[in-house]
């Protein structure tokens, strides 16, 4: 059985990836920030954390964990002219400085475990161009270079990797899918035309964390081949 953490655990990939874990019979320590985790199991242990505000967790944590997942982000999509500083820094809070924070709380039980497995979230806009990404784009490109330093600098006891999606349907991305046009229009820039789902990202989430033992520092694209074949 893994013990995992799963920060913003409450919607999206982080709630599929919770009731996944839970179903095959590992426990999972999961966070939300606005909105309370509906859902119960034996082996579920929930709590508030503010990635910007909290110093702390709201439960105790296990004395050692196999896995840790960072599910906060953003979507910012305005044309660079229109972006201040402030939306800058409020993508790199998000994006970077609260795994930063959250990591060096968890650093402790994860080096207890005898191989433990970090996951974080970029986006395809990270190394391919697209009009409107330029705040988004700048965080998580600067998250993925994180990863990869902290995939050296811990190799071989943690692993870390970085799922690089594209468009997911999500409590995030429904301001941009709140159409049957957008949703259509979006889709068909993939080479497999249709909208990510949750599924598509915590499958592999799930596969990285109670798998995969040889794999590390690396940034894995699931984007309906957008990132490659268009």
């Amino acid at each position: 059985m893994k013990e995992v953490l799963i920060l913003g655990a409450s919607s999206g990939i982080g709630l599929d990836l919770t009731n996944k874990l839970l179903n095959s019979g590992h426990r999972v320590f999961a966070t939300y920030c606005k909105n309370n985790i509906m859902i119960s199991h034996p082996n579920l242990v929930t709590g508030f954390y503010d990635i910007q505000n909290s110093n702390t967790f709201d439960f105790e944590l296990p004395e050692k964990l196999d896995g840790f997942v960072y599910c906060p982000g953003t979507i910012n999509l305005k044309p660079f002219r229109g972006l201040k500083q402030d939306d800058f820094e409020l993508e790199f809070q998000v994006n970077v400085v609260g795994f930063i924070k959250s990591l060096q709380l968890l650093l402790k039980p994860l080096k207890k475990s005898n191989l433990s497995s970090v996951i974080g979230f970029s986006s395809v806009c990270a190394q391919s161009g697209f009009n409107f990404h330029a705040s988004t784009a700048t965080s998580k490109a600067a998250l993925e270079g994180l990863f990869t330093s902290l995939a050296r600098e811990y190799a071989p006891k943690i692993l870390f990797n970085i799922i690089a999606p594209s468009i997911i349907e999500s409590r995030l991305s429904e301001h941009l899918l709140n159409t049957k046009d957008k949703v259509e229009r979006i889709a068909s820039t993939h080479p497999i035309p249709r909208i990510g789902q949750p599924d598509d990202i915590a499958s592999l989430a799930q596969y990285i964390l109670t798998e995969s033992s040889w794999m590390t520092g690396q940034i894995i694209k699931v984007d309906g081949g957008k990132s490659r074949l268009l």
